[in-house]
């Protein structure tokens, strides 16, 4: 496929490049060099992209890599606040316990004690090894929306 690096802004929605869409002689957002190109090879924002040239077209994207960086320092600053978040809890949580406080609720905050406490929950890999006929009966399939899984580098 000969995707197009300014298919990104054409009003179709579609992401090749016109000299290969069916549509370029009625597209209202066909790409200008149509008429100045003999095809897509002479235009430098025309990107043949394989399974094996993907992975290299994307890297080299630089929309791609400004997100892939953006989501790496979100994810950083995520982290640092949830440390910071983890540490208030805990002396919110402390504090609580001392005055033997349950409920706190003013203007800027609802905040309920919860005391320690045990749960039970199944072990599934086990249960599936020691009783596979039991595991598969009280077994429920959800869809899973598609999404990424991102783990930031250092």
């Amino acid at each position: 496929m000969i995707k197009c690096k300014q298919s990104e802004n054409a009003e179709c929605g579609k992401n090749i490049c016109c000299f290969h869409c069916d549509m370029k002689e009625t597209c209202e957002s066909a790409c200008s060099l149509l008429d100045e190109l003999k095809d897509s090879s002479e235009c430098e924002d025309a990107v043949e992209v394989t399974e094996e040239t993907s992975l290299t077209a994307f890297n080299s994207d630089e929309k791609a890599v400004a997100i892939m960086k953006k989501i790496a320092d979100l994810d950083r600053q995520k982290k640092a606040l949830e440390a910071q978040d983890k540490e208030i809890r805990k002396q919110l949580t402390d504090v609580m316990n001392i005055y033997g406080v349950k409920n706190v609720e003013n203007d800027i905050l609802k905040i309920t004690y919860v005391a320690e406490s045990t749960r039970t929950t199944i072990d599934s890999a086990k249960l599936k090894k020691d009783h596979p006929d039991l595991a598969e009966k009280y077994s429920k399939t959800s869809k899973v929306s598609a999404s990424v899984r991102i783990s930031v580098k250092g």
